[in-house]
């Protein structure tokens, strides 16, 4: 099962392997403090949280985990070719219908306009993937689950 930080990296990766053009980070530890140094814009990735569906026990414990990473655009340009709003329109093509590891695909849950600071135009897109939680632990037998098998809903 991949972790969150797996996640997470495979977001910047795909974005990266996607949109060339653009400067693909991590969200910055102190947001404060980042400077754009890219000469026209960056994606920047984060680990937005989880949502955790109810648990089931039936000789093992699986949960349904609801994983949302937001990319926060940050662009020198608002319009135009290679402005915020067309750099929105590439994340989504990037990240829609794309499957992380040990998920399912990538869905778009919300996008919003942040604010332009000192000539940088802001806007976030969160989207959200499924993974499903199995128990490692062995059961009272000493039988350990070694596969589970999940099926995909449809999108």
């Amino acid at each position: 099962m991949a972790t969150t930080l797996e996640i997470v990296t495979a977001v910047v990766e795909r974005l990266r392997e996607k949109q060339p053009a653009l400067a693909v980070e991590y969200f910055p530890e102190k947001p404060a403090e980042y400077r754009l140094n890219h000469p026209k814009g960056a994606l920047l990735v984060s680990y937005a949280g989880s949502r955790f569906g109810d648990a089931a026990d039936t000789g093992f414990v699986a949960q349904r985990r609801t994983i949302t990473v937001t990319v926060t655009v940050v662009m020198r340009q608002l319009n135009g070719r290679g402005g915020a709003v067309d750099a929105l329109d590439a994340v989504r093509e990037a990240l829609f219908c794309w499957r992380p590891p040990d998920c399912q695909r990538l869905k778009l849950v919300a996008e919003g306009f942040l604010g332009e600071v000192a000539g940088l135009w802001q806007y976030t897109v969160d989207c959200s993937c499924e993974a499903l939680l199995v128990d490692a632990a062995e059961n009272e037998d000493g039988v350990l689950l070694t596969v589970a098998h999940h099926e995909e809903r449809n999108p």
